[in-house]
């Protein structure tokens, strides 16, 4: 007689694995489903059904129990690791360096400008996940937002009445209500754009080439200009983390 056939046991491996809570050392909860945390990118369909090269930059998903109590907690700590680099070192003593310049020749010189603002484009989201929740640079941003903060906390000192924006289509309602305790002005695309003249203070840590091609118009006689009458100053490595100031450099006017 033929062996009684018994139905098979559905085999563990195609069972849908339960999702775990993994909490990092910076305090960050990620939902995942084994103890890697890894995450993708995913490639955005079209609206005809294929896929687009170019994601679209929708406000960034901020894990459900954060709180701005905890997000200003995590922003002071990188606060602190930042302003202890010698990346911000360099970066503090070169623009103060010129700015005591510039104050001597204001004080000689009636006629010349001050700074008017900062504005920052492409400053990422320093609270949510990008791109449906498969990118997570939020360490990037908040040691870019420490610059940001830094530079600004700077610059007042020589120039009280400056006011710093920020622009990025990414922020969601927990990045701007941080940003205002801080003192920096969320704007709507393309509000930022409006706001740069000669007299602001450009900060791009993380802006896309197109952000880059409406402010400046890459690879034209604008950049060739701009580049030609200012000097640049190279930032060291930041060694707690590389990507976040990847061969930024300062762009200062030529000395006369």
């Amino acid at each position: 007689m033929p062996h009684t056939r018994r139905p098979r046991k559905p085999d563990s491996k195609l069972q849908q694995q339960k999702r775990l809570q993994v909490t990092d050392a910076d305090g960050w909860t990620h939902v995942t489903t084994n103890q890697n945390v890894r995450r993708a990118l995913r490639p955005n369909q079209s609206a005809d059904g294929g896929q687009s090269s170019t994601p679209a930059l929708l406000p960034a998903e901020a894990p459900s129990q954060l709180t701005l109590d905890d997000l200003q907690t995590q922003f002071n700590g990188y606060r602190e690791r930042w302003e202890g680099s010698e990346t911000w070192r360099v970066m503090a003593d070169t623009l103060r360096t010129r700015f005591e310049e510039s104050s001597s020749i204001a004080d000689s010189d009636p006629r010349a400008t001050s700074l008017k603002n900062i504005v920052c484009i492409g400053l990422g989201s320093p609270s949510g996940f990008l791109r449906g929740g498969w990118v997570d640079r939020r360490s990037v941003s908040l040691y870019q937002l420490a610059a940001l903060v830094g530079v600004t906390e700077l610059m007042k000192k020589y120039h009280p009445s400056i006011t710093a924006y920020a622009q990025d289509p990414v922020f969601n309602q927990l990045d701007r209500s941080l940003l205002k305790t801080l003192g920096i002005t969320v704007l709507d695309h393309p509000e930022g754009f409006a706001k740069v003249s000669d007299r602001s203070f450009l900060y791009c840590p993380g802006a896309e080439r197109t952000h880059l091609e409406q402010l400046l118009g890459i690879e034209s006689e604008v950049v060739n200009r701009y580049l030609g009458a200012r000097e640049s100053v190279r930032v060291p490595t930041f060694e707690s983390n590389e990507h976040a100031f990847w061969n930024m450099r300062l762009y200062l006017l030529k000395k006369e």
